[in-house]
């Protein structure tokens, strides 16, 4: 019998406590993910450092430090770079997404607003494949 798999960690960073309250319920609530909430952007790389997660879902406008800020110290962090980082903002219009193919800077972006299943598909979409290293 197989040992069953390890649950996928995703990191929730947004400065709006219901938005991540609510993303992290309908996360749990498939049983793929263990999820964590962080809605103070100074606090976001202690939590990174102690949570591990497999992907981050970060935002870019934020107050103190932004989504660039946090990215800019994630990759330079020896033991954090390999963590997954896509953006959820609503900086960027779906039209701009659609005409950079889903990527800006290097890094994926979904558009503010979205639902659940367009949250969870962009995240499978987005997480490593272990079985590829």
């Amino acid at each position: 019998m197989n040992a069953p798999s390890r649950k996928k960690r995703i990191l929730l960073v947004d400065d709006e406590p219901f938005l991540t309250s609510l993303l992290r319920m309908n996360l749990e609530d498939t049983d793929e993910y263990e999820v964590r909430e962080e809605n103070n952007s100074l606090n976001a790389l202690d939590v990174i450092k102690e949570f591990v997660p497999d992907l981050i879902l970060l935002d870019v406008m934020m107050p103190d430090l932004d989504g660039a800020d946090i990215l800019f110290r994630l990759k330079n962090d020896q033991r954090l770079k390999h963590i997954a980082v896509v953006f959820h903002t609503a900086t960027v219009s779906r039209t701009e997404l659609t005409s950079h193919g889903g990527i800006i800077s290097g890094y994926p972006f979904l558009p503010k607003p979205a639902s659940a299943d367009q949250i969870i598909a962009f995240i499978e979409a987005n997480l490593p494949n272990p079985l590829a290293n």
